[in-house]
């Protein structure tokens, strides 16, 4: 599979999206870019140059926005748009049974939370399956899908049979659209997961941000 991403958008989209430390094919995550912190909330009141973050905890958080932000449209999809070469995005955890997909070896299986069927514009964007911090000993998986078993899709990110991760998608959990989006989405009331990391002054300033449109909340 091509994970090439054309634009200057999406290229964009990668430097901002490599400091979380996920593994980008075309564009990898800098060394001296610190991961940054994940702050999950809505939105309270828009400035200038900065949101104010209501978090799920309660607490409510500045957050400068940074020349170079991306912002990543959530809205809502279906999983009748999945199909061989769909490239998706998904937090899961892993099962302590074996992937109903036939193949040389074993695989776990994974469960997962969400599946996000990422636009053609940013394929290839976050390649790879690594640790993730929601839920507890959660991982998030990035690649095309190469095998579906009914609702279980093998997830593949690379050449070999262990670059891949069987994922299954529950009827109740939620499939998005993930598409480039602008500022225009930033108002208040918006359900956001950010990206963020302390600029020259102490303040947290967002890298990239995700928004949910239609009451859609991040499960990132």
């Amino acid at each position: 599979m091509d994970s090439t991403i054309p634009g200057k958008a999406s290229v964009r989209a990668l430097r901002c999206l490599g400091v979380i430390a996920l593994v980008v094919a075309s564009a990898p995550a800098r060394a001296q870019d610190a991961e940054p912190d994940h702050i999950r909330g809505d939105i309270a009141r828009v400035e200038a140059s900065s949101i104010l973050v209501k978090t799920r905890g309660g607490k409510t958080v500045r957050l400068g926005l940074s020349d170079e932000l991306t912002v990543i449209n959530l809205t809502r999809g279906s999983f009748t748009d999945v199909d061989f070469g769909t490239y998706v995005g998904s937090v899961a955890v892993r099962l302590d049974e074996y992937s109903p997909i036939v193949r040389d070896s074993l695989s776990w299986l994974h469960r997962g939370f969400e599946l996000r069927i990422v636009d053609e514009q940013l394929r290839g964007i976050a390649l790879g399956h690594r640790s993730w911090d929601l839920p507890p000993d959660s991982i998030i998986a990035h690649g095309w899908v190469d095998d579906m078993e009914t609702r279980v899709l093998s997830i593949k990110y690379g050449p070999t049979e262990q670059e891949e991760t069987d994922v299954d998608v529950p009827r109740d959990v939620p499939i998005l659209k993930m598409s480039l989006g602008n500022r225009s989405l930033l108002k208040p009331g918006a359900h956001v997961c950010a990206g963020a990391q302390k600029g020259a002054g102490g303040q947290d300033v967002a890298v990239f941000l995700f928004v949910g449109e239609d009451g859609i909340v991040p499960r990132l």
